[in-house]
């Protein structure tokens, strides 16, 4: 009898499976931990240096712990692992969006009235009688877009169709849900927990209202394609061996790609990505069908990045840092640790660092899970400015492996709201709270580098 591969991943399913005492109690108490420690959280409001930003922080950490345990969880009960999750979230949603949100929605209002937000800063004069609330919250007034094409047309529709702060998030909150019924299906409700019972997950999207659910489903969904289609049977070679693009392998790869595209049009991260694929399918199956899966998976980056530079005058790269006032909340790893140091090195430095270093993963690593987890880390470690919601950007590839380093930094994240504490109206780390932001997620990358370096999980087995 024919199974699905999420039957074969969790056996415990079985008809025959009875879950014992201890482990309800384990469940249910994970769960209400979480959903108390969310409820705190959502209580005690966004964190700012007005806000009550302890008890935030002591709901965190309640939740945190709800989440810890959700590890030991066994394998049942996968929707009410989803329903702890759908009631999490809710919680959440009452909270007012992030200044982020705020200023993409004020974006998006700008472009319907014929303004171009990548040549005019939200203090020109001309958006004079736009100044209202929203334009009250954005920060950095003096700089101007940093939306990629596609996300600023996202935000231009969303004000057309009237759609207002709660609206937004709760899209992205339906999106976020069909991300974990997606993992929960395909890993399992005990690794899929990773994700649905994650604080930083449930807060960022439906807290804050950032738009990683509507990013991350396409780049999911390309990733579990080509790991089913793909790795699983063996690597790229099964395209060329299959009837190339017009067999099932080479069509799967095909739409892969084309997510994966949608993914890199919305945010440049996921573009290596789309470029590994491309290198895999070329030394593999040949250069005519290599250059064919890169040709589709570029479709959205040059329709909508074409938009822009024809309309817009930008060009592929104004979404990165270097053309920005840099927020002095960011956080850095190297470029912090370098600057704390008194070593001062551009943007363009740590730029081409990432791109060696994701250049020597490519063609050292054949599967997308591995090169996935290892370019994520890297460019976490090596960016010159990361916020806590961006540590989202390495759940596609992380949940199914288990990633401890995506388990620790979704709880030392957190760290980042201590700044909230400090005197004064500058966020800003101490060395020591940076130590415990960082050093969490180093220690997850390594394990995951030096531990994880075969996959075997009764359909295959590769070394790299």
């Amino acid at each position: 009898m024919r199974r699905s591969l999420a039957y074969y991943e969790n056996s415990s399913s079985s008809v025959f499976y009875r879950p014992s005492k201890r482990a309800i109690l384990l469940f249910g108490f994970s769960a209400f931990l979480f959903l108390l420690g969310c409820y705190q959280m959502a209580t005690a409001g966004v964190p700012s240096f007005e806000g009550d930003t302890p008890a935030f922080l002591i709901g965190a950490l309640i939740a945190s712990c709800g989440f810890f345990l959700s590890g030991f969880n066994g394998r049942r009960w996968m929707w009410v692992m989803i329903a702890v999750a759908v009631v999490a979230r809710l919680l959440f949603l009452p909270l007012p969006g992030s200044e982020d949100l705020t200023r993409k929605m004020w974006e998006g209002e700008i472009l319907d009235a014929n303004f171009n937000p990548y040549e005019k800063a939200p203090d020109a004069e001309e958006f004079a009688v736009l100044r209202n609330g929203s334009w009250e919250r954005i920060r950095e007034k003096s700089a101007t877009s940093s939306q990629t094409p596609l996300s600023l047309a996202i935000f231009r529709l969303f004000y057309a169709m009237n759609f207002n702060v709660w609206t937004i998030k709760f899209l992205f909150v339906v999106l976020d849900i069909l991300i974990c019924v997606i993992l929960a299906m395909r890993f399992g409700p005990r690794r899929a927990a990773l994700y649905c019972w994650n604080p930083l997950v449930a807060y960022s999207v439906a807290g804050e209202g950032h738009m990683e659910s509507l990013l991350l489903l396409p780049a999911l969904g390309g990733f579990l394609i080509w790991d089913a289609w793909v790795d699983r049977k063996g690597g790229a070679v099964v395209i060329s061996t299959n009837g190339g693009l017009s067999g099932g392998p080479g069509q799967m790869v095909s739409f892969a790609a084309l997510l994966m595209g949608l993914a890199a049009a919305m945010n440049l991260v996921f573009l290596p990505i789309l470029i590994w694929m491309f290198w895999q399918v070329l030394s593999k199956s040949g250069i005519k069908t290599g250059v064919a899966i890169l040709f589709v998976g570029l479709i959205p980056l040059a329709v909508f990045n074409g938009w822009g530079a024809y309309a817009l005058g930008t060009d592929l790269w104004s979404g990165l840092p270097r053309y920005l006032n840099l927020p002095v909340d960011a956080l850095s790893l190297v470029p912090g640790t370098l600057g704390r140091i008194g070593i001062e090195l551009g943007p363009d430095v740590f730029y081409w660092a990432i791109a060696i270093v994701s250049l020597a993963f490519m063609f050292r690593n054949e599967t997308m899970e591995r090169f996935g987890n290892l370019y994520m880390g890297t460019l976490l470690v090596l960016s010159v400015a990361v916020f806590p919601w961006q540590f989202l950007w390495m759940a596609p590839f992380a949940v199914g492996v288990g990633h401890l380093g995506f388990r620790l930094i979704s709880i030392a994240g957190f760290v980042y709201y201590f700044s909230f504490l400090s005197p004064g109206e500058v966020v800003a780390l101490s060395a020591w709270q940076s130590a415990g932001l960082w050093i969490p997620l180093l220690i997850g990358l390594i394990w995951y580098a030096v531990v994880c370096r075969s996959k075997s999980d009764g359909f295959y087995v590769r070394s790299y």
